[in-house]
């Protein structure tokens, strides 16, 4: 086996092996689970191992380091980290009855700085499974519900020798001269005769947890299972189609009304401004409508992700707004720390969402009333909660769950009239879910209403 000198890629470095490791593709939560299935084995046989680990920087990756580092016997932890100040080191406890961890810094590499990896070393059993984040282009499944999301090249080894290959070009061309590293930290000491018997006991937890994600897979199914709705011309379902007849309709008769009342002479003074408005008003109705289907229909056309900062695109879509809010007489703010790790979403995408439940809640908030956009980390720091919340009218319990339905306007609570095609709420939902992401809504007639948006965060690996 041959290693590249001059590559600063773990990746790399396995593809210039004499017999290159297979590599596959796969999603996180499947690297996660093959992670979880070697630490877990190391915990439950008790291996007098050496670890070395560099994982996503967020809460639920780190936690298995920090489960390692408590209930395994490991000798010693190598926590790896292309940044100066290693923010994992945190979270990790510095105790003498505890597995010594080890701060190592990595060249600052951009490719370096995509990867991830787990390199067990004991006598009995040597593991490495290193995966390369790779960015996708947005594109729609023929579902139209999700896009493809980031994916990593994963590749995987129990051969001590290769290991021990890819510990030597971590030292040679990956680890920093300021870690203080010496030639026998990077020792790889192994028998002859590997215990199989811990392969074996890998594979079936790994069969494990599979068996358990699908398990719950299939609950969650069973639970939100909606029977299908036949489909018609351009893959749009029939309901949606007789309710954008229906729409188209009745603007049209309502015109058509108007005009022939306007024709009448009798017809003068107040009455004619009367069913002028009533023209005018079905007008920017029918607008409003071909606006918004236009607008679903380019939902297909395929959209590039970009790494979004929500403290660059917030505040600029917020001040647009001001004039408006404080024609209202209503208080508009944001609150963006500047510190959260940026989403995967058109600009153009995100922009239409933001825009359209301002639009919305400023529609329903009366005078000396709030609307406040915020974010924040959720779920160990693997998704950003942004809420949009106002002190409205509120809605109804026995219509939320039919806002998002194509068409739908809630009926007035007050004497204001409700304007719109009813399809803002729907275009709202379907860019956050091709995105990757989920809206709720939790509201309160007379309180206020709160649109909860959840899209995941941008591994820390691909910025």
């Amino acid at each position: 086996m041959n290693i590249a000198t001059s590559g600063s890629s773990l990746y790399q470095l396995t593809q210039n092996l004499g017999e290159p490791l297979i590599n596959i593709s796969t999603g996180a939560e499947t690297l996660k689970s093959y992670v979880s299935s070697i630490i877990d084995l190391v915990i439950e046989k008790q291996l007098s191992a050496t670890v070395w680990v560099k994982l996503p920087q967020t809460k639920s990756w780190l936690k298995q380091v920090q489960k390692l580092q408590k209930e395994g016997n490991v000798k010693r932890i190598y926590l790896c980290s292309s940044k100066q100040n290693n923010p994992a080191l945190t979270l990790l406890e510095q105790n003498s009855e505890l597995t010594p961890v080890i701060p190592v810094n990595l060249n600052k590499n951009p490719i370096l700085q995509k990867e991830s990896f787990l390199i067990i070393i004991s006598a009995d059993f040597c593991s490495l499974v290193l995966a390369q984040w790779q960015k996708s282009q947005i594109k729609i499944e023929s579902s139209g519900k999700r896009l493809q999301q980031p994916y990593l090249e994963m590749v995987s080894s129990f051969d001590p020798q290769t290991i021990a290959f890819i510990l030597t070009g971590i030292r040679q061309n990956i680890a920093s001269e300021d870690s203080f590293l010496t030639e026998e930290d990077f020792k790889v000491e192994f028998n002859s005769n590997p215990h199989h018997e811990l392969l074996n006991n890998l594979m079936l937890k790994q069969i494990s947890y599979s068996e358990s994600i699908q398990n719950k897979l299939d609950s969650l199914a069973k639970i939100s299972h909606i029977p299908e709705k036949s489909s018609t011309v351009l893959g749009l379902q029939e309901d949606f189609l007789n309710n954008l007849v229906q729409e188209l309709r009745s603007p049209i008769t309502h015109m058509k009304t108007a005009l022939s009342l306007l024709e009448s002479k009798q017809i003068k003074g107040e009455q004619r401004q009367r069913y002028l408005k009533v023209v005018s008003d079905e007008c920017d109705r029918q607008n409003s409508l071909v606006g918004g289907l236009l607008e679903l229909l380019q939902l297909d056309t395929p959209a590039e992700a970009e790494y979004l900062c929500l403290d660059d695109i917030v505040p600029g879509i917020v001040s647009t707004y001001q004039p408006l809010a404080e024609e209202k007489e209503i208080l508009l703010g944001y609150t963006i720390p500047a510190d959260l790790p940026p989403i995967s979403c058109p600009s153009a995408w995100f922009r239409q969402i933001i825009i359209n439940l301002l639009n919305n809640s400023l529609q329903f908030t009366p005078p000396q009333g709030r609307v406040f956009v915020q974010a924040s980390l959720k779920n160990d720091d693997e998704d950003i909660e942004i809420l949009v919340t106002d002190t409205g009218v509120g809605i109804a319990t026995q219509e939320i769950s039919k806002i998002f339905d194509g068409f739908y306007r809630t009926k007035p609570i007050t004497n204001q009239k409700v304007t719109g095609a009813g399809l803002g709420l729907t275009l709202v939902q379907q860019l956050i879910q091709r995105c990757g992401g989920s809206i709720s809504v939790i509201s309160k007639v007379g309180k206020g209403t709160t649109f909860k948006i959840l899209m995941p965060a941008v591994p820390v690996e691909l910025i």
